[in-house]
């Protein structure tokens, strides 16, 4: 969860004399480090998520100002806090509306506090909430590969967490990500949380077994589905990966069931990479929740190959187009005028090649036991792809 502008707002206001100028909804970002910058030379070299700390020497000028807080917008920084009173006495009205309308904190402190005093302080404060996280990460993962620990971990997730309360679990899946090194994967991690707006309720992200997870402790899923939305859309317009999936699992009712989530959030992520989607529930999975969740895959090929390789081995050696057939009369409830559209072949052939089905399989394919089964091998074909 990390520590916050809002954490830094709450527990040294009146130390730092700290006054926030606009960017609110920002304050809930957690700060990776604390920077002292005076020009713009170095901003390129930022991670992501670091709180920056002027005198304002450098930014003088007119206009100079507000590049630079377009420069840290850019390049994903929590916010600013500008040290006036000597260089900086007024912040000019343009970089107030433009830090507004990006959700930027800006904040400012008088000339008189020193700001190697703050700067150490909220580094500290950064340290000790990033051991702390870290810890936090081992407890989930931990119940993610054997949930058997779930109670001993639980104890300890009691001082975080409401354990009793509702969780849901998140994953995206990055292509590549794997083949990254440690320091670009948390590089990236950074930018990710930033894309997620002010999260109003405990949660914990974390790189793990390929993909980045992010759990959420009693959060609303409207409010939990739209976060995620606005996180895709600013994750595809800021960051430059090749393709971004996200996977949902089902909101539980308490941590016991956690690893749950974790695995229907595995197989809403593996759908959403088959079908190409941006974002995939796994409540709205229909079938394939089914068919994600049997773990000896093996047993949906081969139930695929049982049914179908009759059809495949015809249509190899007679160049013919059966299992297409197939799967159009199943799709369209045996119309041979929606197949012979569908096919740009004529009903005469869509009619023999039905007859020709029929035999081959030894089923009249007349009722809803007789298709399911080959409704399913379709469903299983998509999945092997």
């Amino acid at each position: 969860m990390g520590f916050t502008i809002e954490d830094a707002l709450n527990e040294t206001k009146n130390l730092y004399q700290l006054t926030l100028l606009c960017g609110e909804k920002g304050c809930a970002n957690a700060m990776s480090w604390v920077h002292l910058i005076e020009d713009t030379t170095t901003i390129q070299q930022l991670w992501g998520k670091e709180l920056i700390v002027t005198s304002g020497v450098g930014f003088q000028k007119e206009g100079a100002l507000l590049e630079l807080v377009e420069y840290l917008v850019k390049y994903h920084s929590v916010g600013l806090i500008i040290n006036t009173g000597k260089y900086i006495f007024e912040v000019p009205q343009d970089v107030l509306d433009y830090c507004e309308a990006n959700d930027f904190p800006l904040l400012v402190s008088p000339w008189h506090i020193h700001m190697m005093d703050l700067i150490k302080d909220f580094c500290m404060r950064c340290l000790f909430s990033q051991r702390e996280d870290y810890q936090i990460t081992q407890y989930f993962q931990n119940i993610f590969s054997d949930p058997r620990t779930i109670e001993e971990n639980r104890v300890e997730l009691m001082r975080h967490f409401d354990v009793d309360g509702s969780f849901q679990v998140l994953l995206i899946d990055i292509e590549d990500a794997s083949q990254y090194s440690e320091i670009e994967r948390r590089k990236l991690s950074m930018q990710l949380q930033l894309y997620f707006e002010k999260i109003e309720c405990p949660y914990s992200f974390f790189w793990y077994d390929g993909y980045y997870v992010l759990i959420v402790n009693n959060l609303l899923e409207d409010v939990f589905l739209n976060l995620v939305h606005s996180m895709y859309r600013r994750a595809k317009g800021r960051m430059k990966v090749k393709s971004l999936y996200v996977g949902i699992g089902t909101k539980m009712s308490d941590i016991r069931q956690l690893h749950l989530s974790y695995q229907r959030a595995l197989s809403a992520v593996a759908l959403a990479r088959l079908f190409e989607k941006n974002i995939m529930c796994f409540d709205e999975m229909g079938i394939y929740q089914i068919l994600f969740s049997i773990q000896d895959q093996k047993i949906l090929s081969d139930m695929y190959h049982h049914l179908l390789d009759v059809l495949i081995r015809y249509d190899q050696k007679h160049h013919g187009e059966l299992e297409k057939t197939l799967y159009y009369y199943l799709k369209y409830d045996g119309s041979p005028q929606k197949i012979a559209k569908n096919m740009y072949t004529h009903r005469n052939t869509v009619n023999y090649r039905i007859e020709k089905i029929k035999k081959l399989l030894n089923n009249d394919l007349d009722t809803f036991e007789d298709k399911f089964p080959y409704m399913m091998a379709f469903y299983i074909a998509k999945m092997m792809k």
